[in-house]
């Protein structure tokens, strides 16, 4: 492998103790000698520690800052071209960070995503597919703790928005393939197993008028640089109305 292979894999935490003790044994797992990782540990009530052996992994530990800049933050400290997101509840297969970083470096203009392990997949294949960034208006199937993209797109689209309670990661998918220019890949395989258990998921605790109400913001702001084609909004409009499709 070359360093133009390397991965940082990028963390954010806030008291996630629960999470950590698996979190740091599956980061020593997937890193290879090439790769590293920068987790910041977003104001946690305990302070976050790394494990000893753990020799590629830097932690930076600030104030409570919100999820959209502290993985700006941490992804301001990679130290390498490729980034690869991981959340704190979730874990990565071990040869994910190997096929994210062909695809990459083969393709550096796209945003790189798998599938979850999760039960109603039942069939999958070690097939790229892009995925037409106007199909996130009608929704979004996309694991932002599967994604890998170079650190370039994340420059040119401005980073994750700081500002937003909660739909940090859509606004980051259509804003980047608005003003950078990224196409959105997904991989059939599964090469992460996700927390889906609703008591400990973060995205479960935000409230549904919050979420509404930022959905609609982030899909307002990008829907002139991706407009739907007719036959969606036509789709959208007999759905509202009750028309039998």
């Amino acid at each position: 492998m070359t360093r133009d292979d390397a991965i940082t894999v990028i963390t954010t935490v806030r008291n996630g103790d629960a999470f950590l003790d698996r979190y740091f044994a599956n980061l020593s797992h997937i890193l290879r000698p090439q790769d590293c990782a920068v987790i910041v540990d977003d104001g946690s009530t305990n302070r976050v520690i790394l494990p000893k052996g753990l020799k590629q992994a830097r932690l930076i530990r600030s104030n409570p800052i919100g999820r959209g800049a502290a993985l700006n933050l941490a992804i301001s400290y990679a130290q390498t071209d490729q980034i690869a997101i991981q959340d704190i509840d979730d874990l990565s297969y071990s040869d994910r960070l190997l096929i994210q970083a062909d695809i990459l470096r083969t393709n550096p203009h796209v945003l790189a995503f798998t599938r979850g392990q999760e039960a109603q997949v039942k069939t999958s294949s070690d097939q790229w597919h892009e995925m037409p960034a106007v199909q996130l208006y009608r929704s979004n199937p996309l694991h932002h703790s599967s994604l890998a993209f170079r650190r370039d797109i994340w420059q040119q689209a401005g980073g994750y928005d700081p500002d937003l309670p909660c739909c940090i990661d859509l606004d980051f998918y259509l804003r980047a393939t608005r003003i950078a220019g990224a196409a959105i890949w997904r991989l059939d395989q599964p090469l992460i197993t996700r927390n889906t258990d609703p008591s400990t998921r973060h995205f479960a605790s935000i409230q549904t008028t919050i979420y509404r109400d930022t959905l609609r913001h982030v899909l307002a702001r990008h829907r002139k640089g991706i407009a739907p084609p007719i036959w969606m909004r036509l789709f959208d409009l007999k759905r509202a109305l009750g028309i039998g499709i």
